[in-house]
């Protein structure tokens, strides 16, 4: 409250020698609007909000740590689905293809006549589009145990109807929102934690062919620009003492692609893991591969008679591909827990393979 206050009056007083806070840029508000389907808008100017002929019905903040509200946002939208479109369609857009949002709230009024025989879907979708973003706002307020209060109440009254279908997808509502509190990023001295999967996650890693909680896990991705100056990135994540995932950045490395010409992503991936297994470094028990099927196929075949479980996730529909199946696997299938900590791992790996693929086109440009 003390920074908020101070922010306030830098920006009211215009100091001459603090020019940090005046820019009215460093707290982030979270708007909910009054529509039918109500939207959810980010800003760090909320007065601005009411001169754009928003229907704004209520704003949530100031938050001083807009990164953790964007990620908690992209968190909770897996479990209380919204709309973030822009703009109408005409067919379901992919975020309801993904469960994202609940398909009718960014249709075409065409569209949505065209829909009357399911009027009790579509008055039903709307009820629980809202019900969703008074879920959100809630715990944006802090009000989190209130609102697992809410959701154990409505099973209760669920089962008396005997609705017990809707009944299991509160229950599953409840267990995810428990997941993403209890695994939230924990921040401390600038360096990233991941929570290690609880008891109740570990029969998902069994589905995987894995041991609960592998000490050491890899990913690896590539980067280029139509096959030009191509990278290869390799993170490390391990398990510590205290029973978080960190990422051990003393154990990263960088590739510059040596034998592959043009475009070919798994054919780079697969001198990535050949160049790794050539040198003498401690062999992870989880190898997390960035892709689909191709990918993971090419991996398994560099790392030949190696025992390490090896997956690749893909990013469009986040799905699991495993060696065994023959189809993917939604990754949310396994839990949140599991699926959060792999798209960390997953997410870092891009950015590491990315940043030095800037870095190398920045040095060819003469700079």
């Amino acid at each position: 409250e003390a920074l908020i206050k101070e922010s306030e009056l830098i920006k009211k007083l215009k100091p001459k020698f603090n020019v940090l806070m005046r820019d009215s840029k460093n707290y982030l508000f979270v708007g909910f609007t009054h529509d039918e389907f109500p939207k959810i808008i980010l800003t760090h100017q909320p007065s601005e909000l009411k001169t754009k002929n928003l229907k704004l019905k209520t704003i949530v903040g100031p938050f001083t740590d807009s990164d953790a509200v964007r990620k908690t946002l992209h968190l909770l939208r897996e479990i209380f689905p919204y709309c973030t479109c822009r703009q109408k369609h005409s067919v379901k857009c992919l975020n309801a293809h993904m469960g994202r949002c609940l398909t009718y709230c960014c249709l075409k009024k065409s569209t949505q006549l065209q829909l009357q025989p399911e009027s009790d879907r579509f008055l039903a979708v709307v009820d629980q589009h809202r019900n969703n973003i008074k879920a959100i706002k809630a715990i944006l307020s802090g009000r989190n145990q209130i609102l697992l209060k809410e959701l154990r109440k409505e099973i209760k009254q669920t089962i008396k109807l005997q609705n017990f279908e809707k009944a299991q997808t509160i229950k599953n509502k409840i267990n995810n929102l428990e997941s993403v509190l209890n695994h939230a990023r924990v921040l401390t001295d600038k360096q990233e934690f991941y929570p290690a999967i609880f008891k109740d996650d570990e029969p998902n890693f069994k589905l995987l062919g894995l041991e609960p909680n592998p000490k050491r896990i890899e990913t690896y991705d590539v980067s280029n620009l139509h096959g030009q100056k191509a990278v290869g990135s390799m993170v490390v994540f391990e398990l510590q003492k205290n029973g978080l995932y960190q990422a051990n950045k003393n154990e990263y490395r960088q590739f510059k692609i040596k034998t592959v010409a043009g475009i070919n992503d798994p054919a780079m991936m697969a001198e990535i893991v050949k160049r790794r297994l050539n040198n003498n470094w401690l062999l992870p028990q989880l190898i997390i591969v960035d892709g689909g099927r191709t990918q993971l196929n090419t991996v398994l075949k560099t790392l030949g008679s190696r025992k390490i479980r090896i997956i690749s996730l893909a990013k469009k529909l986040e799905e699991i591909y495993l060696p065994e199946l023959a189809e993917p696997v939604l990754a949310q299938k396994f839990g949140q827990s599991l699926k959060h900590l792999f798209q960390a791992i997953r997410d870092e790996a891009h950015r590491f393979a990315l940043n030095y693929h800037r870095k190398l086109r920045h040095r060819s440009f003469g700079h």
